[in-house]
């Protein structure tokens, strides 16, 4: 009979873990990398002016990719209805057209629910005669829309969809059906300037006629230059002149 004999021999080593310092510094450090990133996209504004920007990223992005999905224009549009307050240059809605092929008649189909930026977040309007700015504003920190004449207007939202030529006026950033941004007319000047969002700490002006907007601080400036054939790029406030 052939007895095998085994020799187990076990070579403990001590396992050491991450001790509560370790992490709490892991966490710290962590934290400190998320601010840095967060005050990125600030652009020189406080939380709020952050919070703003990155869901109009979302609703920009949105919009692209619903124009190439449903191969129809398709626009983010900003409320620009001086009379109405609470939401001039704060209230979004993303809309695809929908031509009948028919009547030719053209509708734009409201995609989801309209969004309002942040609490004291405006769009900045497209010139120094739209609102009122700050002695040490800078001279681009203005909006360039995918057109700048203010023509847009559409009938009160109904079952899901716009009709045109109503009441609510619009500015707006639009999409071909290739997901590519349109950009604004040259006017003769032979160059078309890329469409740029801009956002700003403000507060209605009641008493400023023409101008229903205020913005106090030029410190408090951020926004998205978008590109022809995709992408964008997060602006800061140095990136302003």
């Amino acid at each position: 009979m052939i007895f095998l004999k085994f020799d187990y021999q076990f070579n403990y080593q001590t396992t050491k873990g991450f001790t509560l310092l370790e992490l709490l510094i892991v966490l710290a450090v962590m934290g400190l990398m998320m601010g840095l990133v967060g005050f990125s996209l600030l652009g020189g504004g406080g939380a709020e002016l952050g919070s703003a920007q990155r869901e109009l990223l979302g609703l920009v992005q949105q919009a692209r990719a619903r124009a190439a999905l449903s191969g129809s224009e398709t626009r983010l549009i900003v409320n620009n209805t001086e009379g109405d307050l609470d939401k001039y240059h704060r209230y979004v809605e993303i809309v695809v057209k929908d031509t009948c092929s028919t009547s030719g008649e053209v509708k734009w189909l409201v995609m989801g629910e309209g969004k309002y930026l942040t609490d004291g977040v405006y769009f900045v309007p497209e010139g120094s005669d739209k609102s009122e700015t700050g002695n040490e504003w800078r001279s681009d920190a203005y909006t360039i829309w995918s057109n700048e004449n203010d023509d847009f207007s559409l009938k009160d939202l109904f079952k899901g969809q716009r009709e045109l030529n109503g009441e609510n006026k619009f500015r707006y950033l639009a999409f071909n059906q290739l997901g590519n941004v349109i950009f604004p007319d040259s006017s003769g000047s032979g160059i078309q300037k890329a469409p740029r969002l801009v956002l700003s700490v403000g507060a209605p002006n009641p008493t400023g006629e023409g101008k229903p907007l205020r913005f106090d601080n030029p410190n408090s400036i951020t926004g998205i230059l978008l590109r022809r054939y995709g992408g964008f790029a997060v602006l800061e406030l140095d990136d302003f002149e």
